[in-house]
């Protein structure tokens, strides 16, 4: 009865019935869509868990990449199906292109704590290039 007892707490830990926190180097991640209606220059950033965009017009916005995209710490590892994955280095200037996002019309259930824990504006990502 205590074995079993044990095995039903053990178990227990590992079902989770609500959002999770961010855990370290997560990036928010959506399935890939090629729109483009904005294309900005600037610089990723990684501040208090969160990755940012810091635009050359001093805008922020939180970057949502496209799924298959993988982020290290020091550098995010672009995915664009159909195409040979790009690195881009933390604080690296290089254009983003892509479209303004809603919140509430991002799949996945990650997104609401990005939303909450990293604040700004979502920017789904439909293509990265070096600016230079």
């Amino acid at each position: 009865m205590r074995r079993a007892f044990c095995v039903l707490l053990m178990l227990s830990g590992c079902v989770s019935s609500g959002p999770h926190p961010l855990r370290p180097l997560e990036i928010p991640t959506v399935p890939y869509s090629g729109v483009v209606s904005s294309r900005l220059a600037g610089t990723l950033t990684y501040d208090s868990g969160c990755l940012l965009f810091r635009g050359d017009d001093r805008v922020q916005l939180v970057p949502i990449w496209p799924d298959g995209t993988r982020f290290n710490g020091t550098s995010v590892t672009f995915h664009q199906p159909g195409r040979m994955d790009q690195t881009i280095v933390i604080n690296e200037e290089f254009l983003m292109s892509g479209q303004p996002a809603q919140w509430t019309r991002l799949p996945g259930a990650r997104i609401p704590l990005h939303q909450r824990v990293c604040g700004g504006t979502p920017f789904a990502v439909a293509g990265v290039r070096p600016a230079n």
